[in-house]
């Protein structure tokens, strides 16, 4: 089996690092990789709990967040919204351990949390965050879609060009429920031009809802 620390500490070879061990989600810090997936199995008593949300439950909703003070703010998020955060222990859990994993890497930047439930089209073309680390996790629904370097035009993205021009060949690759992924923007130090580009899966009309957390610094 592998060893997570020795993992992480290991040279990256690859811009998109995918794998069962959530140590790997650290080399997002070595230079040249736009994105480390965690590919890891869905948990039913989640899904359970989050069977209950409603597509308006949580409209995007965001605050500032730290280790410190990040349980007592999903509990507020969740309040705010009329939802009794003892309906959500198994996710509330869950939450803390992936956002442990990324403020392991955000170091001392300002993060922002969000929760999302939506059966919109978010993002429908393919983009570059504006940010220096994005974690996500869609805990139902269709997951974030994303291109490999090679599958990408840039000059065509960075253009305002349509998702056809952008994608040079193949199909997109998706996020499936519960996968955490950490991913660069073009504001990390060093990433300008080269952040991962995604986009929003195409949900609208489709009778599904997507919930979503995600964590911005």
């Amino acid at each position: 089996m592998s060893n997570p620390e020795l993992l992480a500490s290991t040279p990256a070879i690859s811009p998109h690092i995918r794998g069962d061990q959530p140590g790997l989600l650290r080399h997002i810090l070595n230079p040249g990789v736009n994105l480390c997936l965690w590919q890891r199995p869905s948990q039913p008593a989640i899904a359970q709990e989050l069977l209950s949300l409603q597509t308006s439950a949580l409209p995007d909703v965001r605050c500032s967040t730290s280790p410190d003070s990040f349980d007592q703010d999903v509990s507020t998020l969740l309040q705010q919204q009329g939802l009794d955060p003892l309906a959500f222990k198994n996710w509330r859990i869950d939450l803390r351990r992936v956002a442990d994993l990324y403020f392991s890497v955000s170091k001392n930047r300002d993060v922002t949390l969000r929760l999302v439930t939506t059966d919109e089209d978010d993002c429908p073309r393919f983009h570059v965050d504006q940010t220096q680390l994005r974690l996500l996790c869609t805990y139902r629904g269709p997951g974030t879609e994303w291109l490999n370097d090679e599958q990408v035009d840039r000059a065509a993205q960075s253009t305002g060009a349509p998702n056809d021009e952008i994608i040079r060949h193949g199909e997109p690759n998706e996020f499936e429920p519960f996968w955490v992924g950490i991913m660069k923007g073009n504001a990390y130090p060093g990433n300008a031009g080269r952040g991962l580009v995604h986009r929003s899966p195409q949900i609208s009309g489709s009778g599904k809802t997507r919930v979503l957390f995600c964590l911005d610094c």
